[in-house]
């Protein structure tokens, strides 16, 4: 990635980010008067929401959506902008309820919105009751934003066909993350690393959701109705997925909650089934993956269990394996990127954004 590209893509995610987070605070400025006239409850609900969709997020999928709708022809900047809102409400309700089923109070640096009403409701309620009502009320908004998304494009100017389309996109999107999701919770349940079940959760949850998604979703904003065109993305999309995931593996465990937005060593907490476990128990020995074992899934467990845990990823060779696998993902997704058939500008920055990827530090 040439420094001109990656001041490009940046410039464009700047930009993006911008203009997505002026588009939310007028969505949420509007529910937020329209709940006020129900109760004074439900309208610090769309407050809370409001606040949490703003204080964190890179807004990644709606540049991405961007760069699906430049390299399909599309030209209205601001339709696609307006069309990219969706993409982000639709994120912010699949996070808030992955939090929920991971039993996580924070995301973006700070409480999410399980942890906002938790720490409401602990004085008058106690603290099971409480986290019990906080669980619910983040229920009730992630699925205010999975219909937010549908008001989102019903309210584009757009003829019936591509609207249809964009529902019916999402539908799919939906369909097929819960599948990764299931497979992910059911991962946990079983204690068993399972590589088939790691390599399915990762391209439902990540490459299709992440990255296929919203460049599908571009082609279909720009009425591009190219099936080759897709089917080239789709490509790209599960080798740059696969290879964001096992970034985002490494991040999980070596990152720092200032990078992660969530408490050091998160995912060893969560007992998380990743390839990065996965080559560890190939490679450590006996007693380090016993080590390893005892620790996953425990919620109570020190800095220094994580540290430790840490040690002996590197040590066993199972951090490198799996950074060598990011970046082998990553020459593969650039391979089929390089005989994709779109503009020369459009593929620079695709592939720095593919870069990025696997060289982000959050």
């Amino acid at each position: 990635m040439s420094k001109n590209e990656a001041t490009k893509l940046l410039n464009l995610n700047k930009y993006t980010k911008t203009q997505i987070d002026s588009r939310l605070i007028k969505f949420y400025d509007t529910k937020i008067v329209q709940a006020r006239a129900i109760d004074p409850l439900y309208a610090r609900l769309l407050e809370d929401m409001k606040k949490f969709i703003l204080r964190g997020g890179k807004r990644l999928r709606p540049t991405l959506m961007l760069l699906g709708y430049r390299a399909s022809g599309g030209e209205d900047i601001d339709f696609a902008l307006d069309a990219a809102l969706s993409l982000e409400i639709f994120h912010n309700f699949v996070l808030i309820h992955d939090d929920i089923m991971d039993g996580d109070l924070t995301r973006y640096g700070g409480a999410n919105i399980t942890g906002v009403y938790n720490k409401r409701f602990r004085g008058p309620l106690g603290d099971s009751s409480a986290r019990h009502s906080a669980e619910s009320v983040a229920i009730l908004a992630g699925e205010l934003n999975e219909f937010f998304t549908f008001e989102v494009i019903t309210a584009l100017q757009a003829n019936h066909e591509m609207i249809l389309n964009m529902m019916s996109h999402y539908q799919s999107v939906l369909f097929e993350t819960g599948a990764g999701q299931m497979l992910d919770v059911m991962s946990s349940v079983r204690g068993q690393i399972n590589l088939s079940k790691i390599e399915k959760v990762n391209y439902y949850k990540t490459a299709q959701y992440t990255i296929t998604s919203p460049l599908h979703f571009g082609v279909i904003a720009a009425g591009n109705k190219d099936k080759k065109l897709l089917n080239d993305f789709s490509a790209f999309g599960a080798e740059l997925g696969k290879a964001f995931q096992l970034a985002d593996d490494l991040l999980g465990v070596f990152g720092s909650s200032r990078q992660t937005g969530k408490p050091v060593g998160s995912d060893i907490r969560e007992g998380k089934q990743t390839m990065l476990m996965y080559h560890a128990k190939k490679l450590a020995t006996t007693l380090q993956w016993k080590a390893i074992e005892s620790r996953l899934g425990k919620q109570n467990i020190k800095s220094d269990d994580v540290k430790m845990v840490r040690s002996i990823l590197k040590d066993s060779g199972a951090q490198a394996k799996v950074a060598v696998a990011a970046e082998d993902h990553l020459a593969k997704a650039l391979g089929i990127l390089d005989e994709i058939k779109i503009d020369d500008e459009a593929k620079a920055l695709l592939r720095s954004f593919a870069d990025y990827c696997v060289t982000r530090k959050k």
